[in-house]
Parts: structure tokens; sequence; C-alpha cells
């Protein structure tokens, strides 16, 4: 399949979850699971951090890679201050998902050469951050008010780096993560798909 066609089959997929004028699924029909196209795969490197770590480590990323954590296809800062706080409980309470952070660099552990971005895990950022700089409560405590070190809570958060080599394929990877789920408005998921248009060209 074409990477245009492979673009067309997938905006008409999304026409239809967001309730197109046709039925439940997508145009193409498959008979084979092994015909089924897999979404893009995870990054082979993962590592886990405590809280502050994690942060500590993406800073260093974007002082020694360059990462960029507002690439154009992100969408902006959304979550309120409501949904920070809950996540972190969510978190600190040993909540297993939204645990993984995703990035791209397409010299990850070889070369190093090229730009890293942040694929997924904007609005947890931002949500890290502002607790640790003390600027919201989390079981009504800022972040200098605990006296003992996140270190002790045994979940961590878990930093995952794929390289893929093209812009092209990053921008597939973050349609794919966000596409299906309702959290990203119709126009988010659009901005990004024309920007891999642009890329197709």
């Amino acid at each position: 399949m074409t990477l245009a066609r492979c673009l067309a089959e997938q905006r008409k997929c999304l026409e239809y979850l967001r309730g197109g004028d046709g039925d439940w699924g997508c145009a193409v029909k498959i008979t084979r699971f092994r015909d089924i196209p897999l979404f893009t795969g995870a990054g082979s490197w993962e590592c886990d951090f405590d809280l502050h770590r994690g942060l500590r480590w993406i800073d260093q990323q974007v002082e020694e890679c360059g990462l960029d954590l507002f690439p154009d296809f992100q969408r902006l800062h959304v979550w309120t201050e409501e949904q920070q706080v809950a996540w972190l409980e969510f978190f600190l309470r040993g909540g297993k998902t939204g645990r993984v952070f995703y990035f791209n660099h397409p010299g990850w552990m070889t070369t190093f050469e090229g730009d890293m971005v942040l694929v997924d895990g904007k609005q947890r950022i931002q949500a890290i951050r502002r607790f640790i700089n003390n600027e919201i409560r989390v079981f009504g405590s800022l972040f200098s008010e605990y006296t003992d070190s996140p270190r002790l809570i045994v979940i961590t958060l878990k930093m995952n780096v794929n390289n893929l080599k093209t812009r092209a394929d990053v921008l597939r990877w973050y349609i794919e993560m966000n596409a299906g789920g309702t959290p990203h408005t119709e126009e988010e998921i659009e901005k990004a798909m024309r920007l891999l248009d642009l890329e197709a060209q």
C-alpha cells in the first residue's frame, strides 16, 4: 500500500470513527488477521525513573539532545489544574496507566544525530513540573511539604525513546496514538494529518 493510499484510508477510518455517514469501522474490508496493518511499535529503549528524576532526565535531554517538548503537531496545554491533580494523585496511588512517556530521536543510542521530540506525555510532564515547582497541591500538600522522598514510591515513570528515521513516521506514530480516543479534538488530529500530508509530498 502506498503512503498516499494509506493516508486516504486513515482519513476514512477517522471519519467513520467520528460518526461520519458510513457504518462503524473502516472502508477497507480485511478478511485475514495477518493482513491488519499494525501500529508503529514503541521504542526499544525504556527506562524507569521516580517522579523527580524523571523530570530531571527530560530536562537533561532538552539541554543535551535539543529535545523539543513543543513540536508543531502537539496540542497546547489543555489540562485544567483539576485534571493535573487528579492524574498525579492517580499516579502516586499506584495507577498503572499513563506512566509511559514517548519520545523519538532518529539517532538514539547510535549516532545521536537528529532532532529529539516529545510524542506523547506533554500534559503529564506539565503536571509533574507544576507539582515539583510547588504550584499545585497533591493530596492537599505542596511538593516541598512532603517530608520523605518520592523515591520511596514503587511506581515509576517510564521514558520510552523510539528511533523512527523520518518526520512522517513520527507524525504517523503520533496520530496512531491519539486518533482512536476522545482526548484530542478533531481539529488537533486534523492538524497532525495535514502535517503528515505535507511530508508525503
